[in-house]
């Protein structure tokens, strides 16, 4: 019985070793053709000895949104559409061809205004705008990659982890509210302006997994990341209370709270079109539960979000060194969560600093 176990074993393993064994011999060190490879012909990590420096700007326009049922609200209709800038760096380096380092950080900046809400009595006319805005710097991740030490011909397969170092500010700057168009002692325009941050507050860790599939000029890319925080967060809330003089005192008061799990898987299919340039239709599915926010004392969970969009993208080869990297986003379905087209623009800097 044992015997036949380990035929069929054997039998059932034959297919990927010989896939695995196949792809088994010596790795070019030309530098030009390292830096050159296109994307149906270049494994998950880098090359041994290559060093990357990314660079990225995404411009999304919040016009859309969907709420707890999955129903979509056009934002532009209510008049609180709004914009979003993000900028992206990232530094890679190939310890070996099989693993290697990264380091990556982004910069925010993202404003939403809700709807105005007038006050009417027999006293009182008053007029409120909220502004809520979200800038600054991004955690810095540090993260580790690695795949299989073989050469990439047909199949590749990869495994990464990582922390988000909580380097930046997380707790939100005092409120920056103001009066205007006071004509009278009731009548007058409160304009709310909340302050946040862009950090986790809490070491988060991150864990992943990717796997390609070539075929002539044609690939299939697969990959997902899962980020957990390491423990609860303390963070400050602000209150604002309107003098008589119309201005405004603050205070400020701790409450815990547990960052959400955040999951989020990619399918893409790639054509190599020509040497230089890749033809990219990318599927996004993006999902978080699992943290609670305290409010009074008491814990409340937090919404569950998802969002699944479409992303077409291109890639060009400029230079030897250089490569553009372009892509658009069209979300088809969600749930708790913003649905803004976005447009995302990275330039790639690839040298090998230490091979001659």
């Amino acid at each position: 019985m044992k015997n036949i176990i380990l035929i069929k074993t054997i039998i059932l393993s034959l297919p990927v070793l010989i896939l695995v064994n196949s792809q088994i011999y010596s790795q070019p060190r030309d530098k030009f053709t390292l830096l050159t490879m296109p994307y149906n012909q270049r494994q998950l990590t880098l090359y041994r000895g290559q060093l990357q420096a990314n660079a990225g700007y995404k411009f999304a326009v919040r016009a859309r949104d969907y709420d707890k049922n999955g129903d979509l609200l056009v934002l532009k209709d209510e008049g609180t559409a709004s914009v979003f800038h993000y900028y992206f760096l990232q530094v890679r380096y190939g310890i070996t061809n099989f693993l290697e380092l990264s380091a990556e950080t982004n910069y925010l900046k993202h404003g939403v205004r809700s709807l105005s809400t007038e006050y009417y009595s027999l006293t009182d006319n008053i007029s409120v705008n909220t502004l809520t805005t979200k800038k600054g710097m991004g955690d810095l991740l540090i993260l580790g990659s690695a795949r299989l030490p073989i050469k990439f011909k047909w199949v590749d397969f990869g495994i990464k982890g990582g922390i988000y170092i909580p380097t930046s500010k997380y707790e939100p700057l005092k409120p920056t509210h103001t009066v205007t168009s006071v004509t009278a002692v009731n009548t007058f325009t409160v304009n709310y302006h909340y302050n946040n941050t862009n950090g986790f507050g809490v070491p988060v860790y991150l864990f992943g997994a990717a796997a390609k599939f070539s075929y002539s000029k044609l690939s299939l890319g697969t990959d997902f990341s899962y980020k957990t925080p390491s423990k609860e967060g303390e963070n400050i809330r602000w209150n604002e209370t309107l003098t008589a003089s119309k201005t405004f005192n603050y205070s400020n008061k701790t409450y815990k709270y547990l960052l959400n799990n955040t999951l989020e898987f990619n399918a893409s299919l790639h054509f190599q079109a020509t040497g230089w340039f890749n033809i990219e239709l990318n599927s996004n599915y993006y999902s978080s539960k699992g943290g609670w926010t305290e409010y009074w004392g008491t814990k409340y969970k937090n919404p569950e979000e998802f969002l699944f969009s479409l992303e077409p993208a291109f890639e060009i080869q400029i230079s030897p060194a250089l490569r553009i990297y372009e892509l658009a986003g069209f979300p088809l379905l969600g749930k708790n969560k913003d649905a803004p087209f976005y447009l995302f623009m990275t330039l790639s800097y690839n040298i090998f600093p230490f091979l001659k």
